[in-house]
């Protein structure tokens, strides 16, 4: 009876062993606790490491700063130069205006996740550069913070699914590409960065191409032919006075190959008309990251200009690649880019000059398209080992700041260092 009722078995289930048993069992749940907490931990990370150190919040417009030092995001406490930060702060980001500011009362609005706050030392700010170099960690007493709504830019409100190798791209889905015109011939492309301005080439502005009043912006459409576009006047285009081949036409330095226009009247935006947003602040470019080049320019060398826009998905190319004996023989300087396919077949051509060069990211926490390009110049089209180069922009964002600051009253051609 006794083997009968398991006798022998029963030693396998004594007290001591239940109580290994169960310690064993605790220590294996430790250990996937652990583990599932560093796997957590690494991906918050990652994403808080791809995240730019300044943020708006899409909820209430709270503006939080990264403190690197502690790893804690935090609130900007409100000061009389709470405009200034505001204006600092949108640009920073790459979406070039403040529309409007206003502050938050934290004990009623909450904080959100943030950890404590930080505050702006109004003697930096005239010479600041970035929004880090006037902020320290404070207190707050007042626990009134800054929210600020800036300019919407780099997204599609259409769903939306020939540059030589290219497609043709459908109404709405590049709604910051314009076509610059000069006695209504197309010459050039061009992208729209706010509603009074857009972002082009200084080389689109040679000596015979200067009357102000013969220049148009083409926008809202995708047909050169459409009447549905808009034929918008212009009030001034400053252009980079560092553009070499302008001061010497057998210049081969291009570096500084970037203008901008002042519109004569305000765009209105559509779902076919909105800015692309300007790379954030020391965002660099990621080699081998494919980004998208859009135009009217011609579908090969020896071609006509397209009647409907183009665009085609090619990759940034390493400067040390591109700078070698078989491509540009260290013709690319550090304020410019190559862009391309080894093989050529795919690039941008004569009339898309001016043009974007767009890159997608979630640096913003929502997605966007950012102008880190403006086609600027190449040898012939799509041939192999010499891909499109492009005007680097977050080289110039001070400029192009600068310039819709201090020259916006000003009509005419203009240049500025």
């Amino acid at each position: 009876m006794a083997e009968k009722n398991g006798g022998g078995k029963t030693c396998l289930w004594s007290r001591p062993r239940i109580l290994f048993l169960l310690l064993g069992l605790c220590v294996m749940l430790a250990g996937i606790g652990v583990t599932v907490w560093a796997v957590v931990t690494y991906v918050l990370k990652s994403e808080g490491q791809n995240l730019y150190y300044v943020q708006v919040s899409s909820v209430d417009f709270r503006l939080t700063v990264y403190e690197e030092t502690e790893g804690k995001w935090r609130l900007i406490c409100s000061s009389a130069s709470d405009s200034m930060v505001a204006e600092f702060s949108c640009e920073e980001m790459g979406f070039v205006r403040s529309l409007t500011y206003f502050v938050l009362d934290v004990n009623t609005a909450g904080t959100n996740g943030t950890s404590g706050y930080v505050c702006v030392n109004e003697s930096f700010l005239p010479e600041a550069r970035r929004l880090e170099d006037v902020l320290s960690v404070c207190e707050c007493p007042s626990r009134w913070v800054l929210a600020v709504q800036c300019q919407d830019c780099g997204r599609r409100k259409l769903s939306v699914e020939r540059i030589i190798g290219g497609q043709e791209a459908s109404l709405g889905r590049w709604p910051w590409q314009v076509s610059l015109r000069y006695d209504g011939t197309h010459l050039c492309g061009g992208s729209i960065i706010s509603n009074e301005w857009v972002i082009t080439a200084a080389h689109c502005f040679p000596e015979r191409n200067r009357v102000i009043s013969r220049w148009r912006v083409f926008t809202g459409a995708v047909s050169q032919l459409s009447s549905q576009g808009l034929h918008l006047p212009v009030k001034s285009i400053i252009y980079h006075a560092g553009y070499l081949p302008f001061l010497d036409p057998n210049s081969e330095e291009n570096s500084n190959d970037i203008a901008v226009m002042h519109l004569s009247n305000s765009i209105s935006f559509t779902e076919f008309i909105q800015p692309t947003c300007l790379p954030a602040l020391g965002q660099h470019l990621v080699d081998g990251k494919t980004c998208t080049v859009t135009g009217w320019g011609n579908t090969m060398y020896y071609g006509k200009p397209a009647d409907v826009l183009q665009e085609a998905n090619v990759p940034i190319i390493p400067s040390a690649v591109c700078n070698g004996p078989e491509f540009y023989r260290n013709q690319i300087t550090p304020k410019m880019f190559c862009a391309g396919y080894v093989h050529g077949e795919i690039d941008a051509c004569q009339g898309d000059s001016g043009g974007p060069f767009v890159c997608e990211d979630n640096i913003s926490v929502t997605t966007r398209w950012r102008l880190a390009g403006i086609v600027s110049w190449g040898t012939g089209c799509a041939l192999p080992k010499k891909p499109g180069v492009y005007t680097k922009v977050n080289e110039y964002q001070h400029w192009i700041y600068r310039a819709m600051k201090t020259q916006s009253q000003l009509s005419g051609i203009i240049e500025m260092d």
